[in-house]
């Protein structure tokens, strides 16, 4: 210690040294301790290692191990485990710091393999860690169709500015040729209203569908829109929660309508719903990436033409050379759909493993990621709820 001098200004928190001396006034009061008698000073143990020594009379050490670590008989293994897991010194450490804080004191020949098994069915690690791990369950396209309109998804875009009395935009993409409508709408509809635009923009032009992609919004999850779809004899397919790659056939569409809309209207924005109608025909006429061929041809079977040279390879001597080439040019789509799915599933699934094989009766961990917990802090909050039984399984995925 170097005792220096401190003024009193700066002497604002008292101590042993900012004090005089007072002389002990009875003779036979002695000195106190600096330690009081309530604490005991003695070797430091621990109650673990008593059940240790206890189980080694049962087991003793075969004396294989190294020198200076304890030999752990089985049956107190998994109480080793869980002191040296759940200790307020450790904190729930993941595998390979708990094997690594183990073999300090500790040895058994099984030790990695007991401590793997226990960390994995903590339920303290499963509830509040989250996982470093690639993304479960490989990528599942939906099916691929086989002719033009016969499977649509629909999706709404919102938050434009009034345009003609319009706030929003109807998108109802064919998913075998990639054609598009673009409704202006001045609100969002209802499910009947819904219904209505389909049998005016999509039905009467192209026919009934056998599969509808949407969202979770209102007007999908009614049931109105679910009897609607049942009379016509129509599947209906909705989105999981908060997963639009589900829908990502229109959610590519929209952000292709959205740049093409800043192209043409961001100088005057309340001008949006009136070059609609050219953000569509710009949108069909273009050769599309999943098909090779533009959304006119692989539905009409032929490019609309804008230069009179190109009527000449338009001409059509019959009926049936006309049905010949649509289906050729339907069987060349269909080709490239499918070669198209099976790219993209190869370049997903290198991101991601294997689902597990989900049983009926159960019980799994539910994410609380989209959940709202009542919490002081979510950055506090458990990553994971449950675990909760399966009741049903949808898919390998689902």
């Amino acid at each position: 210690f170097s005792i220096t001098y401190r003024p009193g200004s700066r002497n604002t928190k008292p101590d042993a040294l900012s004090h005089q001396f007072a002389p002990v006034t009875d003779e036979d009061e002695k000195e106190k301790p600096i330690l009081p008698p309530t604490c005991i000073v003695g070797a430091l143990t621990w109650e673990i290692e008593k059940v240790v020594r206890d189980a080694q009379r049962q087991e003793p050490d075969p004396g294989r191990g190294p020198k200076g670590r304890l030999y752990v008989p089985a049956t107190a293994r998994s109480q080793v485990i869980h002191w040296a897991h759940t200790a307020k010194f450790s904190c729930h450490p993941g595998k390979n710091r708990t094997v690594s804080f183990l073999r300090r004191l500790f040895w058994w020949p099984s030790l990695v393999l007991d401590v793997q098994n226990y960390v994995a069915a903590c339920p303290v690690c499963a509830r509040n860690k989250t996982t470093n791990s690639p993304a479960s369950g490989l990528l599942r396209p939906l099916p691929t169709p086989k002719r033009p309109w016969s499977h649509i998804a629909l999706d709404f875009v919102t938050g434009l500015p009034p345009s003609a009395g319009n706030t929003s935009i109807l998108t109802i993409i064919d998913r075998f040729s990639k054609a598009a409508h673009f409704i202006a709408l001045p609100k969002l509809p209802s499910a009947l209203e819904t219904a209505q635009l389909l049998t005016q923009h999509v039905f009467r032009l192209h026919g009934i569908p056998q599969d509808i992609v949407s969202d979770r919004g209102p007007q999908f999850t009614s049931r109105v829109w679910k009897e609607f779809c049942a009379e016509l004899g129509a599947q209906v397919s909705l989105s999981s929660g908060f997963h639009p790659q589900t829908n990502g056939q229109t959610e590519r569409a929209n952000q292709e309508l959205e740049a093409m809309l800043r192209c043409v209207a961001s100088s005057n924005q309340a001008t949006w719903s009136e070059q609609l109608a050219w953000v569509e025909y710009a949108h069909n006429a273009s050769t599309s990436s999943a098909t090779g061929l533009s959304p006119f041809e692989a539905s009409l079977g032929y490019q609309p033409p804008l230069l009179s040279i190109s009527e000449g390879e338009l001409a059509v001597p019959s009926v049936q050379h006309h049905l010949r080439r649509c289906r050729r040019v339907w069987r060349a789509t269909r080709a490239a759909l499918l070669r198209t799915a099976e790219r993209n599933k190869a370049l997903a699934d290198r991101r991601r493993t294997p689902a597990p094989d989900y049983q009926v009766g159960q019980r799994v961990w539910l994410s609380s990621k989209h959940i709202p917990l009542w919490t002081e802090s979510k950055k506090l909050a458990p990553r994971s709820l449950g675990p909760f039984a399966i009741q049903e399984v949808l898919n390998p995925v689902t």
